[in-house]
C-alpha cells in the first residue's frame, strides 16, 4: 500500500476566498494558524500533505504572505508538535519566542508548537516540513527529554547537511514509499534528526528594530520604480511614525532618501551593462528606475562611480548614449 497524500492549490479557489482558504489550509497542516493581512488576488500556494508512520510531510509553494502562531493557538492547541523545515528555495524570516531567523535554500529550520511563532515569507517560497508529535520523538529518542528549541540546524556541512539531503529525498519519494517500511525509515529519520539537534546552534536574540529595517528595505525595493517612493509613503504603507523609519536608518548610517537614491543607481548600472537592455537610452533607464532628470541622475551616478553612465557602457560596448554634456 502507497503513502496516502493529500493535495491543494488556490487555482481551485475563488479569487475573493483565497485568504480564507489559505489559513484553513494552513491550519490543517500545520496546526492552527492565522493569516493577518489579506492575500492578493495574484497569490499562488500549492500544499500537498502525506502520511508518514504517525508524522506528517508537508510540501509547499507560496508567493510572500505573512502567518502567526498566537499565545490564543498555543493555549488551546491539546497536542505538541515539531517542525523540521528544508527550505529549498526562496526566502523566509520566523520569530519563534523572542527570537528571530532568516532562511534561504539549504537551511534546516526547527520550531515547536508551544511557542509563539510568527513568519514572513519574502519571495516565492519552496519548502519541505516534517511535522512529528512529539509523544511519537519522546518514545523514538527516550533519550531526549524535553523538546527541542526552536532556530536553525548547521545544514551545510556535517550531520545538518545529511539531514537536509534525507529530507528532500524523503519528500521526493514518500508517495512512493510502501507502509511496511514506513516505520523504519521513519525511525531512522528521527535518529537522524536527534544527531542534528545534539549541535543545535541557539537562535540569535530578535531585534524588532533590524527586522522592520529589513521589512522597509524589502517595500523600497519593491517599489524602487516609483517616481513618487518618498518617506511618507514608506512610513504610512509600513504603519510606522516618520520619525521611527528615519530612527531606523540612522543605524546604517545613512538617510532613508539616500538608500533609496544608492538602490537606483545600482539597479541602473546594471541595467547599462546588461544587453537585455541595449536598445534603451540612458534616459530610458534613469527615468526606468525612478529618476525624473537625466542631468541628476548622471551626476549622481558619477559621483558614486566615478565614471559617467555612459562611460560604464562603452565599456560592455554596447547601447545608445544620450547623456547630457
Amino acid at each position: 500500500m502507497q503513502n496516502p497524500s493529500t493535495e491543494w492549490s488556490t487555482s481551485d479557489v475563488p479569487l475573493g476566498d483565497r485568504t480564507d482558504a489559505w489559513e484553513s489550509v494552513l491550519s490543517a497542516s500545520y496546526r492552527e494558524w492565522q493569516v493577518p493581512r489579506r492575500l492578493p488576488a495574484t497569490f499562488y500556494a500549492h500544499v500537498k500533505q502525506h502520511d508518514f508512520a504517525g508524522a506528517g510531510i508537508v510540501e509547499t509553494v507560496c508567493d510572500p504572505c505573512m502567518g502567526q502562531r498566537t499565545r490564543g493557538h498555543v493555549r488551546h492547541d491539546d497536542e505538541l508538535y515539531v517542525g523540521v523545515q528544508l527550505t529549498t528555495a526562496g526566502r523566509e524570516r520566523f520569530r519563534i519566542g523572542d527570537s528571530g531567523v532568516e532562511v534561504a535554500s539549504g537551511d534546516v529550520v526547527v520550531w515547536t508548537t508551544d511557542q509563539v511563532v510568527e513568519f514572513e515569507v519574502l519571495e516565492r517560497l519552496h519548502k519541505v516540513t516534517l511535522m512529528i508529535p512529539w509523544s511519537v520523538m519522546r518514545e523514538r529518542l527516550p533519550e531526549r527529554k524535553h523538546p527541542p528549541t526552536g532556530g536553525k540546524i548547521e545544514s551545510r556541512t556535517g550531520v545538518g547537511s545529511l539531514l537536509a539531503v534525507h529530507l528532500l529525498a524523503l519528500s521526493n519519494e514518500i508517495a512512493t514509499l510502501d507502509e511496511s517500511v514506513q516505520g523504519p525509515v521513519n525511525r531512522s529519520t528521527l535518529e537522524l534528526l536527534g544527531i542534528a539537534l545534539s549541535g543545535q546552534q541557539p537562535s540569535a536574540t530578535f531585534d524588532a528594530s533590524a527586522a522592520m529595517l529589513r521589512r522597509v528595505q524589502d517595500f523600497i525595493l519593491q517599489h524602487l520604480h516609483e517616481d513618487d517612493l518618498n518617506p511618507t509613503r514608506i512610513a504610512e504603507a509600513n504603519r510606522i511614525s516618520l520619525r521611527y523609519l528615519h530612527m531606523l536608518f540612522q543605524r546604517s548610517d545613512m538617510t532613508v532618501s539616500g538608500w533609496i537614491l544608492d538602490r537606483r543607481l545600482h539597479a541602473c548600472k546594471l541595467a547599462l551593462t546588461d544587453p537585455a537592455y541595449n536598445r534603451q537610452h540612458i534616459s530610458e533607464i534613469a527615468f526606468r528606475w525612478g529618476f525624473n532628470s537625466t542631468s541628476h541622475f548622471c551626476r549622481a551616478f558619477k559621483e558614486k562611480y566615478g565614471a559617467s553612465p555612459g562611460d560604464v557602457r562603452r565599456t560592455v560596448g554596447a547601447g545608445p548614449a544620450d547623456e547630457p554634456a
